[in-house]
């Protein structure tokens, strides 16, 4: 019988559940079960992992392992190169959370340019004394996003989607950065125009060694006075301690941050008082209908894998032929 082992916690939809385990044995691990997931990988031919960490170590402990699954898109935590030179495919659910992520992204700006969560507890704390529009607190007077600059740093099926929704909202929008220099529908610029001009800055590149610390502190300060960036791919792509500095500085006007280098948010962050920054915890493919199509791609690439074969959304296919797989 085949073993599936859950590295950490993460929601499937019952259906799939079922289905994977008519595949074979499963057990579920806590993210904080660590030396427990080395001794479990041991005989197990499936790894699904949203954030807990794949190392070497562990994909040669595992003998009999014949794929490992992201429980999303991001493979960061997962080592790529020691899976590929053993042979493992490792399979993301690439498509799966894409409208999700890009919606939080787009309510990430609609937040900071409207202020909807601080108006309602303004209202909810009995400071709203007045009808008078004018007796308003100035921070009320927000922006539109028609009519702005959208430049979006990593435009694949996030980033695109994002840019899709920026012109339904009738913003103007250009791409830059991932591995070609163009785009079928948006104009493609160098990264350091897109952060000139930009009103908004949306980040939805990967982490991997390319882009990492990509958003330096020389970076930042190329960024357009007042503009607003907003990040939902994965943190240790900005440089949050400069992040903080721009903001009390005044040079960016605001933030939307889903994720983070350290996740939870260290309580030291200086994020924490900065001003106009709207902080979520990573929630950006956290909806049911996300749920539902990441289960059955987790599903089916189970089946694909036990089978031996390789799932259509397989992200190291030229590394595993490169080492001869």
């Amino acid at each position: 019988m085949s073993k599936i082992l859950f590295a950490d916690s993460f929601n499937l939809t019952n259906e799939a559940k079922e289905d994977i385990k008519k595949l074979g044995e499963v057990v579920s691990l806590s993210l904080h079960q660590k030396e427990k997931l080395f001794s479990e990988s041991r005989n197990t031919d499936i790894i699904i992992a949203e954030y807990a960490t794949i190392n070497e170590e562990i994909i040669k402990n595992a003998e009999h392992l014949k794929g490992i699954i992201v429980y999303g898109v991001g493979v960061n935590h997962i080592d790529l190169t020691a899976a590929s030179r053993n042979g493992v495919p490792v399979v993301n659910c690439k498509g799966g959370n894409s409208e999700a992520v890009a919606e939080l992204a787009i309510s990430l700006m609609l937040e900071c340019l409207r202020k909807t969560g601080q108006s309602n507890a303004f209202v909810r704390s009995g400071k709203w004394k007045n009808a008078d529009s004018a007796s308003l607190p100035s921070w009320m007077n927000g922006r539109e996003l028609k009519g702005k600059k959208l430049g979006i740093l990593g435009a694949g099926a996030i980033g695109t989607r994002v840019g899709e929704l920026g012109e339904a909202f009738g913003m103007q929008v250009v791409v830059s950065a991932g591995r070609k220099n163009t785009h079928p529908h948006f104009k493609w610029v160098p990264i350091e125009e897109l952060l000139s001009d930009s009103d908004i800055v949306s980040v939805n590149l990967p982490l991997v060694p390319e882009t990492k610390g990509l958003l330096s502190r020389e970076r930042l300060t190329l960024m357009k006075s007042g503009s607003l960036l907003i990040i939902t791919s994965r943190g240790g792509i900005v440089d949050e301690n400069a992040l903080a500095e721009m903001l009390f500085s005044g040079h960016l006007s605001g933030v939307g941050i889903d994720v983070f280098r350290e996740e939870p948010l260290p309580v030291d962050s200086l994020l924490f008082s900065t001003p106009n920054t709207v902080l979520t915890p990573h929630i950006g493919g956290s909806t049911l209908e996300s749920e539902k199509n990441i289960s059955r791609i987790i599903a089916a690439s189970c089946k694909l894998l036990i089978e031996g074969e390789k799932p259509p959304t397989t992200v190291n296919l030229e590394m595993l032929n490169y080492y001869g797989h």
